[in-house]
């Protein structure tokens, strides 16, 4: 197992002009963890939740709308099969950032993180990433496919925890050693994936939990470490709270 990837979103009210409000707390986080700070031209009636401004650090990129901020952390291989390790390593890059523009957004409404977490397959029995999940639909589908072969598969379901929402995203996935060669005549032309080595397949289980069930969310910061530590409680009990004992390693 291992967490390739974790969202945090922080919702709060909307400012319309959030570019102006954030614009310096943007600039001094610049100036301590360096980075590129990108200004997008968004039209007007764009959705409050699209970026105005990005500041991409090396493995960091954080989105600022209108309502929310949207922060990426890719988590390094050294920690990244570790849910604990992993965590602390995201509260770090969170805090830096969210400690600095904290003074400066509006009234904070919720928070939320999506963890992508892979089960890679051991031995590469499989060829693709539907093989991979035929034995997991297999497991959690009632459904007599009556031998026919699995073209397609993905599974979402959401509970209420306490003071949290958690939504389960159940699919597989692939990389492939993609080397793209230049055709030979200008123009477009279509990429077969099932032709480029594959590299590795399993799958892959998006966990996505926010307090927005709670009403009286005041402290950001001390909130996203709550969920962190929920987090790692759902992680660490994910394949008997899903029933895949014994088809996921």
């Amino acid at each position: 197992m291992k967490i390739s990837r974790q969202e945090i979103v922080v919702s709060f009210e909307i400012d319309l002009s959030i570019v102006l409000t954030c614009g310096q707390a943007i600039k001094n986080i610049q100036k301590k963890l360096g980075g590129k700070i990108l200004s997008i031209n968004t039209p007007e009636d764009a959705p409050p939740f699209t970026p105005r401004i990005i500041l991409n650090l090396n493995d960091t990129i954080m989105h600022l709308g209108l309502d929310r901020v949207h922060i990426i952390t890719i988590p390094p291989s050294h920690v990244s099969d570790e849910i604990e390790k992993s965590s602390k390593f995201t509260f770090q890059r969170v805090n830096s950032l969210l400690s600095e523009l904290r003074p400066s957004i509006p009234r904070y409404l919720w928070a939320g993180i999506i963890s992508t977490i892979e089960f890679p397959e051991k031995g590469m029995k499989n060829t693709s990433a539907i093989e991979a999940t035929t034995p997991v639909f297999d497991k959690l589908i009632k459904i007599n496919r009556k031998n026919k072969e699995l073209s397609s598969f993905q599974l979402q379901y959401g509970i209420k925890k306490d003071q949290y929402f958690v939504t389960y995203t159940i699919g597989g996935y692939d990389i492939r050693n993609f080397k793209l060669k230049p055709p030979k005549q200008p123009g477009f032309y279509v990429i077969n994936p099932a032709e480029y080595p594959l590299m590795e397949c399993g799958i892959r289980i998006l966990l996505d939990i926010n307090n927005k069930a709670n009403k009286q969310n005041n402290d950001l910061i001390n909130d996203i470490e709550e969920i962190l530590i929920e987090k790692k409680k759902l992680v660490d009990n994910i394949l008997e709270d899903l029933n895949l004992k014994g088809v996921l390693p």
